[in-house]
């Protein structure tokens, strides 16, 4: 049977813990228990195996904000990571290192006032038995997240074991518009980032196809100027580019006569005075 991804909050997480606060250590907290209000449970076997896959998983404040992608975490949100699992009692308890980051005081601060509502919640990914009442296997531990529950107003100190049930969040039709709300932001910003990279291919481009006209050109490095090179730059017209080389070429061999041509708008506006060439141009009369 496939694994599939299940989320539980624990409302008495922190019942008998305690800190340390020279090692930063919240300790024997609750990770998970045996009940879901979903109407299924988690046999002994499978929360005694999943033991071990609880070490060193991170802990985060707050769930992912796109349920889908639970592995996609930022590091703003880390609180810690749990030390010494174990199974004690119909539950899975280990500690939490919590590090000196934004979320990790948040952290600190939540368990010092006694805020209500708050629980822990594990995100798995597990094997459910056919009938779908029992989890029989807990395959993976992605991570532990500390969260408001905004159905409880209980604090820390308040909770009791009739909390001591765990449920899965599945709300089909509030998540589908939270995964649209995503999408199209993530749309947006590929969009944004896909039109950006375009504009530096394009650009680069255009450097590569000035450069190796210049190399054919075989101007002398004296005409090639940084204001000549950037009027190059600043079209992508090949035949337009070629035709400028030469008219800079001409000024170099005044004896061969040149058609004259009529310059266009952007060609006009490409020729703007600039006193590097200026002097360049000065320096071809005086020969």
């Amino acid at each position: 049977m496939d694994s599939t991804t299940l989320t539980e909050r624990c409302q008495d997480w922190n019942q008998n813990l305690s800190i340390d606060e020279s090692q930063r250590l919240v300790k024997n907290v609750a990770l998970t228990g045996e009940q879901s209000k979903n109407g299924y449970t988690y046999s002994e076997s499978s929360l005694k195996s999943a033991v071990p896959l609880y070490d060193a998983k991170p802990v985060f404040l707050d769930h992912a904000r796109d349920r889908t992608r639970p592995h996609d975490r930022s590091t703003r949100d880390l609180v810690g990571s749990i030390t010494n699992p174990r199974y004690d009692q119909g539950r899975i308890r280990g500690d939490i290192h919590v590090l000196e980051t934004d979320s990790g005081k948040t952290f600190l601060k939540l368990l010092e006032m006694d805020t209500p509502g708050i629980g822990m919640s594990h995100v798995v990914k597990a094997k459910r038995s056919l009938d779908g009442t029992v989890v029989d296997e807990i395959v993976d531990v992605i991570s532990v997240d500390a969260v408001v529950n905004p159905a409880t107003t209980k604090t820390f100190s308040e909770s009791t074991s009739a909390d001591n049930v765990t449920a899965e969040e599945n709300t089909p039709l509030l998540n589908f518009e939270q995964q649209i709300e995503t999408l199209i932001s993530e749309q947006k910003r590929l969009q944004i980032q896909n039109s950006e990279l375009s504009s530096l291919v394009q650009k680069l481009q255009t450097k590569q196809q000035v450069n190796d006209l210049l190399a054919e050109s075989r101007l002398p490095d004296g005409a090639v100027t940084n204001f000549f090179i950037s009027q190059l730059e600043a079209t992508s017209d090949r035949k337009l580019q070629e035709q400028m080389i030469q008219d800079r070429l001409s000024l170099l061999t005044p004896e061969i006569k040149q058609p004259s041509l009529v310059m266009s708008r952007e060609r006009s506006s490409l020729f703007e005075s600039a006193s590097e060439d200026d002097r360049f141009i000065q320096a071809i009369r005086k020969k």
